[in-house]
């Protein structure tokens, strides 16, 4: 039997996340990490599906990863977080592909259940031969001293996500001798045939897991900087009040390209994107779908120390040459846009 069967109901997992905050952790007084050091953080969704989904819905991963490894070399962060890597060759590609630039390299969440090169694994971790990997890793050019998994104890049944060990990535990196956490994590996604509270509900919940599994590693020892598809949609989800309980379950200060008003381009932006298009009729979601899901931030804990404020956090794009106002961007490797911070560490 798989462990899903375990897990909790989604209308139970929202109480437990709710319980396990801190009280006003979002806002609380934190101490400045006091370095005077900076962390560049890029994070992005690059859709690469498994070899079967690849070859039956003609998703032309091998045509589209070396556009991924392009982008993220051309932005050079220090620190990258990479959600859906779950096809192994395109996920062999990069890590070798980008081995110059990111030596340091998590291994892909959810690929093995023990071992495997992490200092520590935890939650509902199946080795199912019909569970797929999380699809999340982190790269990075300075060495990772601790890397741990989790896996969601928390998903919603019937959805794609309850067949895959999605979860969070945990890494210590040190940058010249400044300590700084990572977390690297993609969240329970909509699915249709499934109200979008239920799958909300378990967001929370598993924001509320990785509130308290950080704590239990990283405790107050280094700032703990937050990353990836949290599927909470800044826009869509106002009415709902989703992105201020996201904040409130992970205990932390989330941002998103919405929170610049300068900014005119979503994380998720198909009436731009022709990748976007063509994964809409796959996926079946709206071909004008438009928001930002896609987040950079940090997590609060008493007595830890925090980045100088939330930077802010830009969506990267890179569309093809001779590009104008008003195209189609048909260079996009992903139906996502990446987003990059840099973080002020004191």
């Amino acid at each position: 039997m798989s462990l899903r069967f375990l897990r909790t109901s989604a209308a139970a997992a929202l109480a437990l996340a709710l319980a396990a905050v801190v009280p006003g952790s979002a806002a609380h007084a934190a101490t400045p990490a006091g370095s005077g050091s900076t962390l560049s953080v890029f994070a992005w969704n690059v859709d690469l599906a498994t070899a079967v989904v690849d070859s039956v819905e003609n998703e032309k991963a091998a045509e589209r990863t070396p556009n991924v490894e392009a982008v993220i070399r051309k932005h050079n962060a220090d620190v990258v977080i990479l959600d859906e890597l779950f096809n192994h060759d395109s996920t062999d590609s990069i890590t070798s592909d980008l081995a110059d630039l990111y030596p340091y390299q998590t291994p892909v969440v959810g690929q093995v259940c023990s071992g495997g090169g992490w200092n520590g694994i935890s939650g509902d971790c199946s080795n199912s031969p019909f569970m797929i990997n999380g699809g999340t890793m982190i790269l990075s050019k300075y060495p990772i001293d601790a890397q741990y998994a989790h896996v969601f104890s928390n998903s919603t049944t019937g959805t794609w996500d309850y067949n895959a060990n999605k979860g969070a990535d945990l890494a210590e990196i040190d940058k010249n001798g400044v300590k700084t956490w990572v977390v690297g994590t993609h969240l329970q996604a909509d699915q249709s045939g499934t109200s979008t509270d239920t799958t909300q509900a378990t967001r929370l919940a598993q924001l509320g897991e990785i509130h308290s599994w950080v704590n239990g590693i990283a405790g107050a020892s280094a700032p703990v900087l937050i990353g990836g598809d949290l599927n909470v949609e800044y826009y869509g989800g106002q009415s709902r009040g989703d992105y201020t309980n996201a904040e409130s379950a992970v205990g932390g200060v989330l941002g998103t390209p919405a929170t610049d008003p300068s900014q005119t381009l979503t994380t998720i932006d198909c009436p731009v994107s022709a990748w976007c298009q063509y994964m809409a009729g796959v996926e079946s979601f709206p071909t004008d779908l438009s928001d930002d899901v896609d987040y950079l931030g940090y997590l609060n804990a008493p007595g830890r120390p925090v980045p100088d404020g939330l930077p802010t956090v830009g969506t990267d794009f890179d569309p093809q040459a001779g590009w104008a106002q008003g195209q189609t961007d048909t260079y996009a490797p992903s139906d996502h846009y990446p987003v990059q911070a840099t973080f002020t560490l004191g």
